[in-house]
């Protein structure tokens, strides 16, 4: 069995322009990704060489807190893998669960807070799971990082409850 999903799978920020992830996006939300940066997605390597997305996510910068949204999975890209690759995905929270903390990390020193907003029940048990908590606002979700005093955790989420849906 693999140790990590680090011996095949590859979470990298990609330019927005990038053709890869569209149609991925497209088929999960009807829609082009956003235009604009921060483009994470996750590759699996069959074989050297051989990429198929498995996943994405999209973290927009707004101001002082980062909105996470679009974060979706490829299954189709599963039935590449073998069984004990899938069971090592599975061991290490999904791959949906890997790309939050990925981007969690990766822009740790940019924001004071992440943000999501989420209605589906299955993606906010992996959210929850990943750092996210739920705040009085209905299906918004919030990841506070690092410490911060009560009043400004009030502010932050009065500031990205205002932003509406996202």
């Amino acid at each position: 069995m693999s140790k990590s999903i680090d011996d095949f799978i590859c979470i990298s920020e990609v330019d927005a322009h990038s053709r890869i992830m569209r149609d991925l996006f497209h088929r999960k939300f009807g829609g082009d990704p956003p235009a604009i940066p921060h483009h994470l997605i996750a590759l699996y390597e069959r074989v050297p060489n051989e990429l198929h997305l498995l996943g994405y996510a999209h973290f927009l910068p707004f101001g002082d807190i980062i909105l996470v949204g679009g974060v979706c999975t490829n299954g189709n890209a599963f039935n590449f893998m073998s069984s004990e690759q899938r069971e090592t995905i599975t061991a290490s929270g999904g791959v949906y669960f890997n790309v939050l903390k990925y981007g969690f990390a990766r822009f740790a020193g940019q924001c004071e807070a992440y943000f999501g907003y989420c209605g589906d029940a299955r993606a906010e048990v992996v959210n929850l799971q990943a750092g996210f908590r739920k705040t009085e606002h209905p299906h918004l979700l919030v990841n506070f990082h690092k410490p911060q005093p009560p009043v400004m955790e009030r502010a932050l989420i009065a500031k990205a409850a205002a932003i509406g849906p996202f």
